[in-house]
């Protein structure tokens, strides 16, 4: 089932903007891979790092990882040497102003201070259900508070009224509205974050106060998190490079048993993925892996632990390879996992990625653990 990856909930309270901490994603994503490859001193000797590929069409794509075979002891790429490419994707949250709340902005009555308005409404519909929430934010000066969120129940012709919550809010604070995949909904002020909530969510809804004076709230804007609508364009793309790449070196486009070249796409975010997205990359790759969220969790905790407040800037492929610490802080975590890092999509087990010689020619393999 599609839902916000449990990344995001984590990394939502990091106050990061979205562009910003999806690259350190995605950076985490190849350096686990990288460690992966590197479990195979074998494989790694063959290894090359952000090269462009060349396909049939004669474009060259730039993967995170290709090998070919050696010419004077170093990878030659040339593409008759090539025998594997992996390509790491992603596609995290993205953050789009709520529709009903543009239509919401754009009557006259709303275009003064936000504490000079009637508030805002909108509702929310648990996943599978015959209900909603119809959720409202006021502006109040009820004791030390200036928001008031009021949230009713809406179930065949009864209204009720599950709770009333009062807020202080200054500028950059924000409140977040959130049903887990079990349709539970959590109301969350500014002194909390989503990592707090139990089990994944399904919905998220921010409200963000953009501007404060004098203890009232004078604007606010409402956000909902969307899961990776961008999956199916990511799709595509690892598709076309795939083909492309297989109808160079092997003169065909078609997925064969002939594993002399082999195309593996590793996935972060997965939950993201919907089935089409899904479907596409199964007819055009060999393997498709994924990485689960709580590994990618696990990294930036660790790393945050051992390398202290700039930790991020630490998460790329150039410091993996010109600091030791980096390298072993990844292997430890993958050792941590017991190896279990990657999952092939089709079989839901957990695989290696190795080097074999299969007829006496080189061979990249995914291994089932």
């Amino acid at each position: 089932m599609q839902h916000l990856s449990d990344v995001f909930k984590f990394t939502q309270g990091l106050g990061q903007k979205g562009h910003q901490i999806g690259r350190k994603v995605g950076d985490a994503i190849e350096l686990l891979t990288l460690g992966m490859i590197n479990l195979d001193s074998n494989l790694s000797e063959f290894l090359v790092i952000e090269d462009g590929v060349e396909g049939a069409t004669t474009a060259k794509h730039k993967v995170e990882f290709s090998f070919y075979n050696k010419d004077k002891e170093q990878p030659s790429k040339k593409s008759v040497d090539l025998f594997g490419l992996i390509e790491c994707k992603k596609v995290g949250v993205e953050q789009t102003v709520k529709q009903n709340f543009k239509t919401w902005l754009s009557k006259p009555e709303n275009k003064a201070d936000f504490y000079n308005t009637q508030g805002y409404t909108f509702t929310n519909s648990p996943t599978g259900t015959n209900y909603r929430w119809s959720i409202s934010i006021k502006p109040t000066t009820e004791k030390n508070y200036n928001l008031l969120l009021t949230v009713v129940k809406k179930q065949s012709e009864q209204n009720d009224v599950i709770e009333d919550y009062y807020f202080y809010c200054e500028t950059n604070s924000q409140i977040l509205i959130a049903i887990n995949v079990l349709n539970e909904l959590h109301v969350l002020g500014p002194e909390h974050i989503l990592s707090e909530i139990e089990n994944s969510i399904n919905k998220c809804i921010i409200i963000q106060i953009t501007e404060s004076e004098n203890r009232k709230v004078k604007k606010i804007n409402v956000n909902e998190a969307l899961p990776g609508p961008q999956t199916p364009e990511k799709a595509k793309q690892a598709s076309f490079v795939s083909l492309d790449v297989r109808k160079k070196v092997l003169g065909r486009f078609d997925k064969t048993e002939n594993k002399s070249f082999v195309s593996i796409l590793v996935i972060g975010e997965i939950s993201h993925w919907e089935e089409k997205s899904r479907s596409i990359v199964r007819l055009c790759n060999d393997y498709n892996l994924f990485i689960p969220d709580e590994i990618l969790v696990y990294l930036f905790k660790k790393f945050e632990e051992i390398f202290g407040e700039d930790y991020q800037n630490l998460i790329t492929k150039t410091k993996y390879k010109e600091d030791d610490n980096i390298r072993k802080q990844i292997d430890e975590i993958i050792q941590h996992f017991n190896e279990e890092i990657l999952i092939n999509m089709e079989t839901g087990n957990f695989v290696k990625i190795k080097h074999a010689i299969i007829d006496g020619k080189n061979r990249l393999i995914v291994e089932e653990l």
